[in-house]
Order: structure tokens, then sequence, then C-alpha cells
């Protein structure tokens, strides 16, 4: 007879539905069961076919060179990462960028998604003398996926961003800012342990500035707080950015944590990741690894060791990375206007400086995002509804004066342009469509 499942707390938060948890099982579905299906959803990159040979010719090489690949598969790391790798990183950016860091300051996460949830859980929480402190989020909305890390309830605290329009006399393009005021005041009320943001932000390739960074810098100094940066998508790589001046220097001060990731330059699969930080940080982050998981993968490490080694890592970013997902995102923008256009529907889309995301905010949408994408994925298209990426809003007390900001929660949807072209024009068809059609039949 099977026992009745009684599900601690801890477990009961880490198991519930949860917005990254639907978005993994919609990926995974489509793989298996649903090739047919447009996939404009995940956060899964494109397969470029110049990084591909990169990566072909590394892995080769690691297979030709003795038994170093035997190596990469049956023996554990120390939890920290491998030596030559972190030595690696750390010199890249020492070298490169004039980053005071060497092999202390780095950790190699299974991915930043586990490095993120290690970090958070050892900064905020309940500390050992009763004190709950946050995360604060300076701009909502913000990844789906860290909405969800805490084991304490109520980690995150959100400040909404100020919806703004670059040109005044053209809706069309929005952009999210920083509200400093709001920032500052939660700042004030509440124990912060860290500012987090991802940048550029997913879901809405919104790149803070660096004047902006540099007054969370200034704001995390003033109340003791961490400033973490997560460039999953950034610069100096994978480099998914518009400005190319963002591949050419690193924000870093005592305070900065900094999390870089091998996904998006095209080895999501190997979750290799690589946190840049203080030395207890690291020390406290690796011990966390080792319980949680013994050691990071290797394989992802030994691949790519030579273009890190190189500064090869940087060229591809400049070269071959950034200027493919330029060239998609305009043409993913040229064909939403002009699909929007043909059905008559009025669509905003936030001003996308990085990343390979549109997010797409309909004005007349009546029903709700989660409607919209119910029905988009009865149609074959898989999109990502805007409401999961508003989170911590309740919990930070913060008046949302912005009647735009409050209808905008329900009626954004995050979609990626990383699928084929001929996948990219045939999905973005079908939600004018059917975001026009949602919004004539009531």
């Amino acid at each position: 007879m099977v026992p009745e499942l009684i599900v601690s707390a801890v477990g009961a938060k880490l198991s519930q539905e949860s917005g990254i948890l639907e978005l993994m099982n919609d990926l995974g579905e489509t793989v298996a069961l649903r090739p047919d299906m447009l996939t404009l959803g995940g956060g899964n990159p494109a397969e470029m076919p110049e990084m591909q040979a990169r990566w072909r010719v590394a892995t080769e090489r690691l297979m030709a060179d003795g038994d170093a690949f035997d190596k990469a598969l049956s023996h554990y790391d120390a939890p920290q990462g491998e030596t030559r790798f972190l030595d690696a990183f750390a010199a890249l950016f020492r070298e490169k960028f004039n980053v005071p860091i060497t092999r202390a300051n780095v950790a190699v996460t299974s991915g930043a998604q586990l490095g993120a949830f290690s970090l958070f859980n050892l900064l905020a929480g309940r500390t050992k003398e009763g004190r709950v402190r946050k995360i604060l989020i300076p701009l909502v909305p913000e990844y789906v996926g860290y909405a969800d890390m805490g084991i304490e309830p109520g980690l995150f605290v959100g400040c909404p961003g100020v919806i703004t329009y670059p040109d005044p006399n053209d809706r069309a393009i929005f952009k999210y800012a920083v509200d400093f005021d709001a920032v500052e005041s939660a700042l004030r009320r509440e124990d912060v342990a860290a500012i987090l943001l991802s940048r550029p932000t997913n879901p809405s390739g919104n790149l803070v500035t660096r004047e902006e960074l540099a007054k969370l810098d200034a704001l995390a100094e003033r109340y003791g707080a961490f400033l973490i940066v997560d460039n999953a998508y950034g610069g100096p790589f994978p480099g998914i950015v518009e400005d190319e001046k963002e591949l050419e220097s690193v924000f870093w001060t005592p305070r900065t944590i900094l999390f870089y990731s091998l996904s998006k330059i095209g080895l999501p699969s190997l979750r290799t990741a690589m946190m840049i930080a203080s030395e207890e940080i690291v020390e406290r982050v690796s011990a966390m690894t080792a319980i949680l998981g013994l050691a990071n993968n290797s394989l992802g490490q030994r691949i790519a060791f030579p273009l890190v080694a190189s500064g090869e890592i940087l060229d591809v970013s400049r070269e071959i990375v950034r200027p493919y997902y330029r060239k998609r995102r305009a043409d993913a923008i040229e064909i939403l206007r002009r699909e929007c256009a043909r059905v008559g529907l009025d669509a905003r889309l936030h001003d996308s400086e990085g990343a390979f995301f549109l997010w797409l905010w309909a004005p007349q949408l009546q029903c709700g995002s989660k409607a919209l994408y119910r029905r988009l994925k009865e149609k074959g298209v898989l999109a990502i509804p805007g409401d999961g990426f508003f989170y911590g809003l309740a919990e930070s007390d913060v008046e949302l004066h912005d009647p735009d900001f409050e209808r905008s929660r329900t009626q954004t949807l995050r979609i990626s342009f990383s699928s084929s072209e001929a996948v990219v024009e045939r999905g973005l068809r079908v939600i004018a469509e059917t975001i026009a059609e949602m919004t004539t039949a009531r």
C-alpha cells in the first residue's frame, strides 16, 4: 500500500503550479508530442549554423585531446567548477574588461536558474536572528523563472515600471522606465538583501542604461544591499543587444554579482553558467552546489574552455551572435507590424533593445493574456502570456498610479523570434489574427 503523501511547506512551495513549470512543460510537449506546433514561446536559442560549427570543432578537439573527453565524462569537478575553466574565465574579465577578479571570485553553476536559486535563498529569507530579508526587483515585469524560487514565501518585492513613449506622437512603441522614487521607498521600508534585474530584461528586451545601473548601485550601497545583474542575453557575451558599446565594457563594483551563461550562445542543454561575486559568496554558493548536486556539468566547461581562454567567445558574440539576432529582430518586427495592420489591430511593442523576444501589448484585449495563450495553443502557436512576469507587486505596497501599466498586466504576450523564419512568420500571422478575433468578438 502506498503511504499518504504528506508534503512539507517547502515541498509544496517548490512543486506548486508555476509560470516556469507551465513554460517548460509546454516546450517539452511541443518537442515530444506536437512537432507541428509553431514555437514562439520559451527561451531556447536559435540553431545558428556558424555557432553550431564552432561548438562541433571545439568538441572534436576535446575528443582528440588524449583522455580529456573521457575525463570530462567520468570525473567529478570540484563544486566551484573546473580549475582551468575558472582561471580562464577570471582572466578574460580581468584582462579584457579590467574587472579585478581571480578564480576565487567565480562559481560555475548548473545553469543560471539553479545558481540564482542558491544565491537568492543564501541572501534572502528568514535569518537565524529572525529577520526576513527580501530581493527587490526595480523594474517589473521581470523574468518569470525567478518568481517561485524563494523557499521563504514573499521573497520578492517588485516596483512597477513606468510606461513611457520614446516618441510622444507615436504610441506604437513603448518602454518601461525605472521609478527610482519607488525603488528607494521600497529600500527604506523593506529589509532588502539585494536588488535584482536581468539585462536586457526578459521579457521586454529593455536594456537598463549604464547610468541607471550606477544609480541602482548607489542605492544598493546606501542601503547595504547587493546588486545582482543577470546577463543571460547581454554583453560581453552572448551579446544579444542592439547597442554594440555594450560589448566593450562590464559594469562592476564590489557590491555587484554578475551571472553569465553558455545557454544563449548555443549550449542550453549543457546547463553551464558562471557567477562572479565576492569570495565569501562564491564559497557559500559552491557549498550549496555540493549539497544540491555534488558538482556541475563538466562537459560544458571543457567544450567552452578554448573559446574562453583565447577570447574567441567575445569575437563570435560580436561577429556571429549579435548580427544574427539583430536581423531576426528587425524581420520579426516588420512582419508583426504588417500583420497587425492587415487585420486592423492596435498593438504596441516594447522598444526591443536586446534578448530575442518581442513584448506585445494589445490594449484592446479584454479577456486577458491567459485566455489568449490558450486560444493560440489550440491553433498550434505557443507564446507566453504576460501575467506571470508581473510579480512581487502585491508585496511591495507600491501604489499603481499608472492605469496603462495596470491594464498591460493582462494584455501582454512574450513572443520569441528564435525559431526558423518560416515558423516566426506563420506564428505572428496567427497571433495578430487571433487577437483581432478576440477583441472583435465581444
